[in-house]
């Protein structure tokens, strides 16, 4: 199978990450619940992991807590940070991880909320400018849609966040791995990311970057491995944010995956740039509607003779191409780009494919448009 739905979670895993998942499993044991060799291993391997996770952000004072996936993270950066009474800027480039928890707490009365939509979707650093208000505590952005793969300008989102006293939450889901990042020259107060996508680790394990300025209050407690004797949950991250037992394999992966993606960074990108620049051109030249930004490693397109779910489902039966068809979690931009009902397909690219891959996949595209537009 071709499998073009790397943006879902990337299917190319290198040895050192299967190797570090194999590692931790034949040295199992809880990290920081234990003064034997072994929970001392896992406790140095987590440690690890969190000075990866900041270099590689380019965070140099900031906290980094592991949580299951980029979701957790999301949830616990904005329910741990707004107050009553806060009103929050968001996009509608975002995906329901961040729109959700949002939305819920505006329901319940709790906060405001404004959405920068912008222009079919490009929102711009004018467009978050305009939304803010003295009353605004939070802007939340993602770095990448996963719909349409277009990178807002987060350097001077973060300069006007710097500028109004407003903290700056990104959305890393789809970006790390796959374009520059630092936290420190954005003005980010907090990133989330997973460690399964661009990053190439393992489902099961995310993460929240966060400014020691910051104080994020829990959304879980229990047992952290310190502080045993007190009935409350620890004040200090990590372990305030940490209850309960760690993912230490899903961990191990993301340490290996970083550190995989940093020394090959260049040829991941140039491939992907490439793919993409090349299929881009090429749909343009087909009865296929293009809505992605060339160059990212997105495509997604529709058919105006059938609905997503029908290319995606003769893409995989028939072609053994794998990609994802439908509503991609992000209803606010399938709104603005008049996609909602039909939604669309999205294939994206990853380390493992080639050109030789592109042109099957072309060539299905325009098998199948011959076919649904007799």
């Amino acid at each position: 199978m071709i499998n073009f739905d790397n943006a879902a979670t990337s299917r190319y895993k290198p040895s050192v990450v299967k190797k570090a998942v194999l590692d931790a499993l034949r040295h199992s044991a809880n990290p920081g619940r234990g003064s034997h060799d072994e929970a001392i291993r896992a406790a140095m391997t987590v440690g690890r992991t969190r000075d990866a996770v900041l270099r590689f952000a380019d965070a140099k004072h900031a906290n980094v807590v592991f949580t299951k996936n980029c979701t957790e993270a999301l949830n616990l950066a904005i329910l741990g940070t707004v107050r009553p009474g806060d009103h929050v800027v968001t996009t509608v480039l975002e995906h329901n991880s961040v729109l959700r928890p949002l939305h819920m707490l505006q329901k319940e009365g709790l906060i405001t909320l404004t959405i920068a939509d912008g222009t079919d979707g490009i929102v711009t650093a004018d467009d978050i400018e305009g939304a803010v208000t003295e009353k605004t505590s939070l802007v939340a952005v993602t770095a990448m849609s996963n719909v349409i793969g277009y990178a807002p300008p987060l350097r001077e989102i973060g300069e006007i966040c710097a500028k109004k006293g407003v903290k700056l939450l990104v959305d890393g889901a789809q970006a790390l791995g796959h374009i520059p990042f630092s936290f420190d020259k954005i003005g980010a107060d907090m990133l989330c990311g997973a460690a399964h996508k661009g990053l190439h680790g393992v489902m099961g394990c995310g993460f929240l970057v966060f400014s020691k300025r910051i104080f994020v209050n829990p959304l879980m407690y229990g047992g952290t491995g310190t502080e045993s004797d007190f009935l409350y949950q620890p004040k200090d991250p990590p372990e305030s944010l940490e209850a309960g037992t760690l993912n230490l394999p899903g961990i191990a992966a993301l340490g290996a995956g970083i550190e995989w993606t940093k020394k090959h960074f260049g040829k991941i990108e140039k491939r992907i740039a490439e793919l993409s620049f090349y299929l881009h051109e090429k749909l343009s030249e087909t009865s296929y509607r293009v809505y992605s930004v060339a160059g990212s490693p997105i495509l997604s397109f529709s058919l105006e003779a059938a609905d997503s779910q029908t290319v995606g489902d003769v893409l995989n039966q028939e072609f053994s191409i794998a990609v994802r068809s439908g509503l991609h979690c992000a209803p606010l931009l399938h709104k603005t780009l008049k996609t909602n009902r039909e939604g669309l397909v999205r294939a994206s690219f990853g380390y493992e494919n080639d050109l030789n891959d592109a042109k099957k996949f072309l060539f299905a595209l325009k098998e199948i448009e011959k076919r649904l537009t007799k």
